[in-house]
């Protein structure tokens, strides 16, 4: 599954990440050690890298064929650029997205609205999510929008000051 999550600055992109990586750690049979983002996530045992680390490690995933893996990218716009396309180490990381199913891989991106990700990204992207960030219910609310099956919903985040905040540091700036 890939998911696309895509809105203004502070909507709570990445905090809807952190929230959903959460629950497949908790709920759904992944380890903390299966998961790889490039920001800092505060769960033990989950490999935090730089963005050139991460995308030294999607290729190295895809050529291995590692299996079963949690994939969070924070501000993919700058990991993958629109015009970095023609770059050959961003098209080799990329490429491999396509594999996510018999892969079992998760991944998660998120970009400011506005911005270009690079036509890979966009073109395996199955979900999309656009959240907004209610501090004064302390609640995120995701619209979301699943191309698999052509269904819109909403879901929501509760709790996000205690369930999803303590678990990254969302003023760190990711290089």
């Amino acid at each position: 599954m890939i998911t696309l999550i895509r809105n203004i600055q502070d909507s709570g992109k990445t905090a809807s990440m952190v929230a959903a990586i959460r629950q497949h750690v908790l709920l759904d049979g992944y380890s903390p050690g299966e998961v790889y983002v490039n920001f800092g996530l505060k769960i033990d045992g989950a490999h935090c890298l730089n963005n050139k680390e991460m995308i030294a490690f999607l290729t190295k995933a895809m050529k291995s064929g590692i299996k079963h893996l949690i994939i969070g990218i924070t501000e993919a716009d700058r990991v993958f650029p629109a015009r970095y396309w023609q770059k050959q180490d961003q098209t080799d990381a990329l490429i491999g997205l396509w594999q996510d199913e018999k892969s079992f891989w998760l991944v998660y991106a998120d970009a400011h609205s506005g911005t270009g990700v690079d036509v890979t990204m966009r073109s395996v992207r199955q979900i999309a999510w656009i959240p907004r960030y209610n501090k004064a219910k302390d609640l995120i609310k995701v619209h979301v929008i699943n191309g698999c099956f052509a269904r819109e919903y909403n879901l929501i985040i509760p709790n996000v000051s205690q369930t999803v905040f303590p678990y990254y540091d969302r003023w760190q700036v990711n290089n």
